[in-house]
């Protein structure tokens, strides 16, 4: 053997970099100096017990139909003793179900609890750090499995996820509250959600004893407290927050917290869910995240624009800072609503103010009755912005203009995809280069390609042939590759983008066949515009 697998940083580069459990298997196989790393490597993130259990000798477990390992007969103490060994090698058990990748057998109850008897979690598992509880157990409805929860938590324990489960008595919720805070103190990230059918779970978290925490989700059916919103204030270390709001575990009452404002000092990240948007707009009003990176929202029941308005408004308030906001997502995820109220620039406008941000997406609140003014101004506050979205398969008249969308486009050089419908059905006026950027023989000629642009979403975009539209955006965009429309039953106002999406693939094929014929494509564009030649010609 080479003396360089005596290395342990040499060994463990290579084992890194195999990624079929087979060859891993292979190696642990090869000689002493690889195997212990190998089976490290290969035991260090399971998706349940069972690979575990089926350690022990064949004769003394059985998997039965329903996919549960049971023992066959009492294992030896001496045929346990792999079983720990390999259990001191997993550090994450992690619960990833895939209904496309048949799940491992595992542990059935009495055979955890029996394996828990003998050794206990903390000490047959001394290096987990990260526990997802349905990989150990998952029920939807409470049984005693659950209680094994408590004796996973550790100092060492850094993620943790779990399911509250329905029928959960009010003295188990506070049994686990309190090992959280007494046990759990090292965790940097928990998520937390409940089968609870739509009712509200109140478990009382010790926040106050799990200052290491980063990374907050709280999911659907978890009710926070009020003391819990305090607390969640001290957490000084929180980067990450996710909220699951509903109106009717009464948050509103728990939101009005008088006077006190909560200050999020190290939050970069926010997603809400929640059943109305007027909740996401009063925690924003009380909650202050100064260096607040990334916002995700998305509601269920329709929003009139006054409280679009204000959740707008909001964000003001909460960042404090305009220097920071980089990602904004606000989707509408309930039922479509008979009538949608028109949703003016105006509401948007107090967005400009943000200057670093690279994703706007606003979908399916409405219809957004934006104006050249606002997309004109989009393009000089947002410089830097890669996707931007105001979506609406709501048929209504875009008072956006072909010109105006060109001109965004051209002048965010970063822009790589654009959902807005517009209005095609006039010839636009082609961006030219600004003042004082160079432009051959003194001439005005077109501003340089856009060559970020890569997919555009037309909505329902109304267009003439007049308006050249697929020539026109093979030549500015050339990099431009899907084009895509609103398409509804019954409705066949979406036939002509076919034909216009059909000519533009031609070009694009052009493109491909003679990139220097394809190269002289703008200033034919310009020429036609100026109606120096027909296009026919």
């Amino acid at each position: 053997m080479h003396r360089a697998l005596l290395v342990n940083d040499i060994v463990h580069t290579i084992l890194q970099n195999v990624d079929c459990a087979t060859d891993m298997i292979n190696f642990a196989s090869t000689c002493s100096a690889l195997s212990s790393p190998a089976l490290d490597i290969l035991w260090s993130k399971q998706l349940n017990l069972g690979p575990l259990i089926m350690c022990l000798p064949e004769d003394t477990w059985e998997v039965g139909d329903d996919n549960f390992i049971r023992l066959s007969r009492e294992p030896l103490p001496t045929e346990w003793e792999r079983v720990r060994s390999n259990a001191s090698r997993i550090r994450e058990l992690s619960y990833n179900f895939d209904l496309d990748y048949p799940y491992p057998p595992q542990p059935h109850s009495r055979v955890l609890h029996k394996l828990f008897a003998l050794f206990p979690p903390t000490s047959l598992f001394p290096n987990l750090h990260k526990l997802d509880f349905k990989a150990v157990s998952y029920r939807p409805k409470f049984s005693p499995d659950f209680a094994l929860l408590r004796q996973f938590l550790s100092p060492g324990l850094e993620v943790l996820v779990f399911c509250l489960p329905s029928g959960i008595p009010v003295h188990e919720v506070e049994r686990l509250s309190a090992a959280l805070g007494a046990q759990a103190s090292g965790v940097r990230q928990m998520k937390i959600s409940a089968n609870h059918d739509g009712s509200p779970c109140h478990i009382d978290l010790p926040f106050n004893k799990m200052q290491k925490l980063h990374l907050l989700a709280l999911g659907c059916n978890v009710c926070l407290t009020r003391h819990d919103l305090a607390d969640i204030g001290r957490l000084r270390s929180l980067q990450v927050l996710d909220l699951a709001l509903h109106g009717g575990f009464g948050i509103m009452e728990n939101l009005r917290l008088g006077d006190m404002r909560l200050e999020l000092s190290a939050l970069n990240r926010l997603t809400i869910v929640a059943d109305r948007l007027q909740l996401c707009t009063f925690l924003l009003l009380r909650v202050i995240t100064p260096r607040l990176s990334s916002i995700f929202i998305r509601y269920c029941k329709y929003a009139a624009p006054a409280e679009v308005g204000e959740f707008v408004l909001s964000l003001h308030t909460s960042c404090q800072s305009f220097g920071f906001l980089e990602h904004i997502y606000v989707c509408h995820t309930g039922i479509p609503h008979h009538f949608y109220s028109p949703l003016p620039s105006d509401l948007f406008r107090p967005l400009l103010k943000f200057r670093k941000l690279t994703d706007v997406k606003f979908i399916s609140q409405g219809q957004y009755c934006l104006d050249d003014a606002f997309i004109g101004d989009a393009a000089v506050s947002w410089p830097d912005i890669q996707e931007l979205w105001f979506a609406s398969d709501e048929m209504h008249t875009s008072t956006v203009t072909f010109t105006a969308v060109l001109s965004l486009a051209s002048r965010c050089r970063s822009l790589r995809e654009l959902h807005l419908a517009f209005d095609a059905t006039q010839r636009p006026t082609l961006p030219y280069r600004r003042e004082g950027e160079d432009a051959s023989d003194g001439k005005r000629e077109l501003w340089p390609t856009q060559t970020a642009l890569e997919r555009l979403h037309v909505g329902h975009s109304k267009f003439s042939r007049a308006a050249l539209v697929p020539w026109i955006l093979s030549a500015v965009f050339p990099n431009l590759f899907d084009i895509d429309w609103y398409r509804a039953p019954g409705d066949f106002s979406f036939v002509p983008w076919l034909q216009e999406a059909a000519e533009f693939k031609q070009l694009l094929t052009y493109r491909k066949i003679d990139p220097v014929m394809y190269a002289l494509l703008p200033n034919f564009v310009l020429s036609v515009l100026e109606d120096k030649i027909s296009l026919e010609s």
